[in-house]
């Protein structure tokens, strides 16, 4: 059995040497990372499928159409807004107009009351003077 131990640490300690030489290996040289990362887009840029000529045409034209088509609705929504607003706009000044031709008439009603009472009083007082005479 003295002999079975022996035997089974030599297998031990060469894994561990395999370990610690993992260890070393896995650091890599950055360099090296680099150029395996351009020769790796290199290769995928090789199995890019380009469209050709007439796809490229076609799908331009149809992307500015569309570009077109949302623009005039954006300007549409943007002119519906912007009148609506000028329209509030007017309707509050013309509420803010009214109250004030409203104050001004009541004022012009007020003075013109005081006016017709005082004429009344005195034709009231001329009529009774010449009543009187």
């Amino acid at each position: 059995m003295a002999d079975e131990k022996k035997t089974s640490s030599k297998p031990e300690k060469e894994a561990k040497a395999d370990k610690s030489k993992a260890k070393k290996k896995s650091k890599k040289n950055p360099f090296k990372s680099i150029a395996s990362f351009f020769k790796s887009v290199k290769a995928e840029g090789k199995k890019v499928v380009w469209a050709n000529a007439k796809d490229v045409a076609r799908n331009t034209v149809i992307v500015l159409i569309v570009v077109f088509i949302v623009g005039i609705c954006i300007y549409g929504v943007d002119t519906l807004l912007s009148l609506g607003m000028k329209g509030i706009k007017n309707l509050a000044e013309d509420v803010k107009a009214t109250t004030s031709v409203s104050e001004q008439g009541e004022a012009t009603t007020a003075a013109a009351l005081e006016e017709a009472t005082e004429a009344d009083t005195e034709a009231e007082t001329e009529a009774t003077t010449e009543a009187a005479e």
